[in-house]
């Protein structure tokens, strides 16, 4: 028996993609079964770009459908919805990020590096510190490739770049990650203990 290939989910989004462009009742349905389907990974992805900030995330991911949504016309047809919608959004989390007075810790993001102890909270910590040091587009690629797992062809798509661009931006941001993380470690070690009181 030969075995069945594995489902496209863009597969059934190009179909309802189609019905949403179409408009009427049908078409809003379907765009909502759209929104369903991809609403959780798209604010899971903002999440992890401005530093967990969820209730922001949230409304930046219904941002993103609502353009989405509005500029449906736009969308090639047969293209991916779903790499359409984390650009929309992804630029929207980059420019929240930029007009951001103050920044705050990013969340677990990617394991330490090897030889650390990643059960530590001094070593979590400074992965969060370091990563908040590194310029935004640093950090976008390495968490679409180590929290959202995405492949390196998923990743020159939604950023719009070729592969070759993306392993290189991937190799330099995990370059920079690692000097930042030495840093943070060397100068957390460098302090001296703090000293208790004895009564």
């Amino acid at each position: 028996m030969v075995p069945l290939a594995p489902l496209d989910p863009d597969d059934d989004d190009h179909a309802l993609l189609e019905q949403a462009k179409a408009g009427g009742p049908k078409g809003r349905q379907a765009y909502d079964a759209l929104v369903r389907r991809h609403q959780h990974a798209t604010v899971r992805l903002v999440m992890h770009l401005l530093h967990g900030r969820q209730a922001e995330a949230e409304d930046l991911a219904q941002d993103a459908f609502v353009r989405a949504f509005v500029g449906l016309d736009r969308i090639p047809k047969g293209a991916s919805f779903r790499a359409w919608v984390r650009v929309t959004a992804t630029r929207l989390a980059y420019n929240a990020q930029r007009n951001r007075a103050t920044r705050s810790r990013l969340r677990e993001t990617m394991p330490p590096p090897a030889g650390s102890t990643d059960s530590s909270v001094e070593d979590r910590e400074a992965v969060n510190v370091a990563m908040g040091r590194l310029s935004y587009p640093y950090r976008e690629i390495l968490v679409l490739r180590h929290v959202e797992e995405l492949s390196l062809e998923e990743i020159g798509a939604l950023l719009q770049i070729g592969v070759s661009a993306t392993k290189m931006r991937l190799k330099r941001a995990r370059e920079a990650f690692l000097e930042r993380y030495e840093e943070v470690t060397k100068m957390r070690d460098s302090e001296p203990p703090t000293e208790g009181n004895d009564e």
